[in-house]
């Protein structure tokens, strides 16, 4: 089962995910903290039941969630956490473009630094694979 297609799926909804989750709390904030401050939790529940930006963002990370656990029932966690962590640099890309945030060079520089620790681990992940092929074939 080739699973490139689920890790880049996990990816992708995760980071849109967080950012319709991002745009609905931004946009809700000021009327969540009026229920909130009148301790009306049942304004607030109702308030995000019925956002669709925020019900959109929950079902994206609901899918991704899905999908992680797939990916942790076929593969390693020291393989799936790292590449999934490439979400981050997707993220940062879609807040700066979509959420109108400002990333700075210092950022800019981390998140090339993630980037790079994920191609490092899966050019790793297929020399153990290749090697385990070896290993099986001799």
């Amino acid at each position: 089962m080739k699973l490139h297609p689920f890790v880049a799926a996990s990816v992708i909804v995760n980071s849109l995910g967080n950012v319709l989750l991002t745009l609905a709390m931004k946009r809700l904030a000021p009327t969540l903290e009026a229920h909130l401050a009148a301790y009306d939790v049942g304004a607030v529940l109702l308030t995000l039941a019925t956002d669709v930006t925020f019900l959109g963002g929950l079902a994206l990370l609901i899918a991704f969630f899905i999908l992680f656990l797939t990916l942790l029932s076929k593969l390693d966690l020291s393989y799936v956490l790292p590449v999934t962590s490439l979400g981050y640099v997707i993220t940062a890309l879609l807040g700066a473009l979509l959420l109108g945030e400002t990333v700075s060079a210092l950022r800019w520089t981390g998140i090339v630094a993630i980037a790079t620790g994920v191609y490092l681990v899966t050019r790793s992940a297929e020399a153990d694979r290749r090697a385990s092929h070896l290993e099986t074939a001799s």
